[in-house]
């Protein structure tokens, strides 16, 4: 379980081994040469919101949250604009989706004008770095469980320090609660959004069992070495791995059933995309999903149950093949309506306002 918890975070830090990654964050040659540079308030016509990113092009859906919010945000063409700043790489840009952010490749910040957001895990040494600069900051935890990694009185004063904590899920939330209860009136739940018209199921579904590898590899392998000797000859299993996002909603739109491998996840986005698109869900819930782990689409498996896991699949099987296929649209619907752009734009609505409060506040 160890390991896999590693893997998450290491795709994070950019694909490196986990301890080296550790080691070169926290050595002078790796950390980013943030500045102040004074800038008056006339200067801008906009007040701006940094979101910092890891520069990595391997699909992640934590990176397009935050690309897509930072869009969203410039897009209300208020007082408070947004962009994108890979701190360790500053001229990257993702490519593997498409967005509409736009991509700082400035290390320097104004006190005045300059917000940041730092993902949970880059608290430390981040957080440092730009309080001892003045500036202004917030902590988005896309991910509660991945804040022990850097347990200790660095990350502690990282959150003291913090003038807004967002949190992707009711269970992001609860854990930075748990851990950091006196940031509790700090903390703001927002949401992410699914596009209906890109996860939509095909009207002519096919025989397909589809899966991510790369989550959880060891449970994904047993799993599908077990179905591949039980399933029926009419069925089919498909990895999706080092697709686009086109590429992932075309293998979901004809699948019938998504295989979930999520471990410690803030609000895992796969399963969700995957209902979207008219898909069983069988497996995981991280945890994080349990807030949308509805019984009419999605069926829950303990982790680490491999043998429950494929006899679940099994019975989903002869389900479906007793009678015509058919997405539950009222639960779709529910599903959509939770994550949708509505109810994502009023967040950051709520956050740009928030935030440009902060900016103005007087010290």
């Amino acid at each position: 379980m160890a390991k896999s918890i590693y893997e998450g975070v290491r795709r994070w830090l950019g694909g490196t081994p986990i301890a080296s990654s550790y080691r070169k964050i926290k050595s002078n040659k790796l950390l980013p040469k943030y500045s102040v540079v004074n800038i008056k308030e006339n200067d801008r016509q906009q007040k701006s919101i940094v979101f910092l990113c890891p520069a990595t092009n391997v699909p992640i859906g934590g990176v397009k949250v935050i690309y897509n919010q930072a869009a969203l945000i410039s897009g209300l063409n208020g007082p408070v604009a947004a962009n994108v700043l890979h701190p360790l790489n500053p001229d990257f840009c993702c490519s593997w989706f498409t967005h509409g952010a736009t991509i700082n490749r400035s290390l320097e910040f104004s006190t005045a004008q300059d917000f940041v957001m730092i993902p949970e895990f880059w608290a430390v040494p981040h957080a440092r770095l730009l309080h001892q600069l003045g500036v202004r900051y917030g902590i988005y935890v896309q991910n509660g469980y991945s804040a022990s990694f850097n347990n200790g009185d660095e990350l502690d004063a990282a959150y003291s320090n913090s003038s807004l904590i967002l949190a992707i899920s009711d269970d992001s939330v609860e854990c930075v609660k748990m851990a950091f209860p006196e940031c509790a009136d700090r903390v703001h739940r927002v949401h992410y959004s699914v596009n209906p018209d890109k996860f939509v199921g095909n009207q002519s579904k096919e025989n397909v069992i589809c899966y991510m590898p790369r989550k959880l590899k060891s449970h994904s392998r047993l799993v599908t070495f077990f179905l591949n000797k039980r399933i029926p000859s009419h069925w089919r299993i498909e990895a999706i791995d080092g697709l686009d996002e086109d590429g992932v909603a075309a293998i979901l739109g004809k699948s019938k059933i998504f295989l979930s491998f999520s471990e410690f996840e803030g609000c895992p986005l796969p399963p969700v995309e995957a209902a979207l698109s008219g898909c069983q869900v069988i497996g995981y819930t991280g945890e994080g999903a349990k807030e949308y782990w509805d019984k009419e689409i999605f069926t829950e498996i303990h982790s680490g149950d491999i043998k429950a896991f494929v006899n679940a699949v099994m019975n989903k099987i002869a389900e479906i093949d007793s009678a015509p296929y058919a997405a539950n649209r009222t639960a779709i619907d529910t599903l959509a309506n939770r994550y949708s752009a509505q109810v994502e734009l009023s967040d950051m609505r709520l956050v740009s306002d928030k935030i440009l409060e902060i900016l103005n506040a007087v010290e």
